[in-house]
């Protein structure tokens, strides 16, 4: 994220789905069964985020000059279509055409670490393998989540661009102690963004589960500009997952 004087997109300022009014229409409970040294569970194929999904993130270069904002545009309409086809249409993003059912309809209460949060049927799968492998593999590096924001009703980027959040492919992780250090007010005042620090030491959340959350197709906005630690978002392909049923 770039520097709060020239902010690339806002953080999370926003209107959201309340987990807990809908959790009782929605619920879907992920499992939390993982013991310790246990075999990784087969129905979680890793994966990456996908180069193109992540190429298309708005970043200083693209706007340095006419070739650079053309290329960048060009990555972000090719972005825009394949979430609309994958996800659903966002009024004003895109073309109904290319995906009619609404995001609304396919938006699910999950639980993530034992708190709510309301995010798209097709990524509760790759939630449900991140978490696992928390489990597995983050013994030795104990955090408790206390905070989620997943799904957004308003988009809070600018310059033509459109927050996972609205997707319902994007989950925050206690903004307060994960901060945006890159991001507009009040995000960039936050005290764990003073002095020189490392991108790991200006978060509370562990490394080891940004790891867990990379194996399974999420990008972690740390490595973007915006510093973005809380913040991860599904960049797989979400059909390598099965779907999740009620």
């Amino acid at each position: 994220m770039l520097s709060s004087a020239a902010p690339l997109g806002s953080a999370e300022s926003p209107t959201m789905l309340d987990a807990g009014r809908v959790a009782t229409e929605l619920a879907i409970a992920l499992p939390t069964a993982a013991l310790p040294g246990a075999a990784p569970d087969p129905s979680c194929p890793t994966q990456a985020a996908q180069d193109f999904l992540v190429e298309a993130h708005l970043h200083s270069g693209a706007l340095s000059n006419t070739h650079t904002q053309l290329v960048w545009w060009a990555a972000l309409q090719r972005s825009i279509r394949y979430r609309t086809e994958q996800y659903g249409y966002y009024s004003g993003f895109g073309s109904r055409a290319w995906n009619p059912r609404p995001l609304a309809s396919q938006m699910r209460v999950a639980h993530f670490m034992g708190v709510p949060v309301v995010l798209h049927e097709r990524v509760l799968p790759a939630l449900r393998c991140a978490e696992l492998a928390i489990q597995r593999d983050c013994q030795d590096h104990p955090y408790r989540a206390r905070s989620l924001a997943g799904v957004r009703q308003t988009n809070t980027y600018f310059g033509g661009d459109v927050t996972n959040h609205v997707y319902g492919i994007a989950l925050d992780i206690d903004p307060s102690d994960n901060p945006c250090c890159n991001c507009v007010k009040p995000w960039s005042l936050n005290p764990r963004c003073r002095g020189h620090k490392t991108d790991w030491e200006r978060m509370a959340m562990p490394r080891c589960w940004v790891n867990a959350f990379e194996q399974y197709g999420f990008y972690w906005l740390g490595h973007d500009e915006l510093k973005d630690t809380m913040h991860f978002e599904f960049l797989g392909n979400p059909a390598k997952f099965p779907i999740e049923t009620r």
